[in-house]
């Protein structure tokens, strides 16, 4: 009885030790988010209209703040405050989360703007 006592507690210690991460199953979602090769044009751009432009548009911009164009949005993006405001990180919490009746921005998608501003925001 003993001798299977001790071949279960081994047998329960090796099956046990083999655990392996796998990046999909940690973080779903977010094995293909390449915050490498981000684009203006293809990321950011796109993600500004979706959730953005409704509000901030040049004709009737929201706050004064206009979110049309690579040159509107480099301004926000330069000062921190684009990424403030949907990171919804202080000071840009509470009435200045953006989207305000939204969810925030998944983090693929947050990520890849921090990418984009810490290569210097480029029109690309």
């Amino acid at each position: 009885m003993i001798k299977l006592l001790k071949k279960l507690v081994i047998i329960a210690v090796i099956f046990s030790s083999c655990y392996y991460d796998n990046k999909e199953d940690l973080y779903p979602g977010q094995a293909d988010c390449d915050t490498v090769n981000v684009s203006f044009a293809k990321d950011i751009k796109p993600q500004i209209d979706a959730q953005c432009i409704g509000c901030h548009n040049t004709q009737s911009p929201t706050a004064g703040v206009a979110l049309s164009t690579h040159g509107e949005i480099l301004a926000y993006a330069k000062s921190g405050q684009l990424y403030g405001v949907l990171t919804w990180i202080a000071p840009y919490t509470g009435s200045k989360q953006m989207p305000p009746n939204g969810p925030k921005w998944s983090n693929c998608n947050l990520s890849k703007l921090k990418s984009w501003i810490d290569k210097g925001a480029p029109n690309n």
